[in-house]
Order: structure tokens, then C-alpha cells, then sequence
């Protein structure tokens, strides 16, 4: 009997952990996304060459998923979409400058908080969407909706940021050795 009630303590021990440190993780993401950085051009190479390997794995699943999510594809697109949009705003925005040691930038603080106080949202409105579910389920419902909108295209805003801002610090670089 007592290892019973160690896996409902152990559950809520986890539970009161994550919500202790998922503030401070959010701090972390942002602290750490606007420090500054060196540039080496072999990591952003393989950075780009891996961030367009997943954009072909992110659409083609979306595609596939489409059978099952009417709108998946087109909410990964527009994700995509306005991901680039603002990556090339910081991309514009990067404050680049030599070092002795080289090549250093600091990406732009507004974006990197606006970044990660969407995927903050996103978790929280993650978790009230599945509070929502189960109180459906004990009510012996369905809810109506798609309760993962959103999420595709938030993957597909940060996949799309990602890969502008990395593709935008690549030709930097590109231009800077000419």
C-alpha cells in the first residue's frame, strides 16, 4: 500500500518542481537569447544545412498530417511566413562588431522577449487546453475545435525564424570575407 501513494507524491512533487522552475526557465531563454555571441562560421553553416533539413521534414509531415487536421499545412505556412518576416527584421536589427577574437553579434532583446513570451503562452494556453479536454472527458463530451491550433504554426513561426536570422548572419558572413 505505502508504494501506492508514492506515485501520486511522486506526480505532484514533479508538478510543483516544474511550476518552480518553468519561470526560471523562461528567464534562462531570454537571458541567454540576447547575449552576446561569437559567430563561427562552421556552426552556422551546419545550423543552416540542419535548419532546411528540418523545413522539408516540417512541411512534409504537415502535409501528411493534413489528412487528419484539415488545416495543418496551411497553418504551417503561415507560421513559416511570418516566422521569415521576422527574422529578417532581426536579422536587420543584429548588432554585429569585431573583437580580437573575432566575429561577435547580439541579437535584438525586443525579439528574442516577443519570441519567448510566445512559446510561454503557448505552454500555458497548451495546458489549459488539456485542463479543458478533461473536464469534457468527465462530462462524458467531445470538444469541438481543433485544440492544437496554434501550434503549428508557432513550430513553424520559430522554425521560420530561425532559419531567416541564421540565413541572414550566414550572408553576413559570406560578405564580410569578400
Amino acid at each position: 500500500m505505502p508504494w501506492l501513494l508514492l506515485l501520486p507524491l511522486g506526480l505532484m512533487l514533479l508538478l510543483a518542481l516544474w511550476l518552480i522552475l518553468f519561470p526560471w526557465s523562461l528567464w534562462q531563454r531570454y537571458h541567454r537569447g540576447k547575449a552576446t555571441r561569437r559567430v563561427w562560421p562552421w556552426q552556422v553553416r551546419l545550423n543552416l544545412g540542419l535548419l532546411w533539413v528540418g523545413l522539408v521534414v516540417f512541411l512534409l509531415l504537415s502535409a501528411v498530417f493534413q489528412i487528419w487536421w484539415p488545416h495543418q499545412l496551411s497553418q504551417a505556412v503561415l507560421g513559416l511566413g511570418a516566422g521569415i518576416g521576422l527574422g529578417a527584421l532581426g536579422v536587420a536589427t543584429i548588432r554585429f562588431e569585431w573583437r580580437e577574437a573575432g566575429l561577435f553579434h547580439t541579437p535584438n532583446p525586443w525579439l528574442v522577449l516577443l519570441l519567448t513570451l510566445l512559446v510561454a503562452g503557448r505552454i500555458l494556453l497548451g495546458l489549459v487546453q488539456i485542463f479543458q479536454q478533461g473536464l469534457a472527458w468527465s462530462r462524458d463530451q467531445v470538444l469541438a475545435g481543433d485544440l492544437h491550433a496554434g501550434l503549428t504554426g508557432l513550430a513553424g513561426l520559430l522554425l521560420g525564424y530561425a532559419l531567416a536570422s541564421t540565413w541572414g548572419v550566414h550572408r553576413r558572413l559570406r560578405r564580410l570575407r569578400r
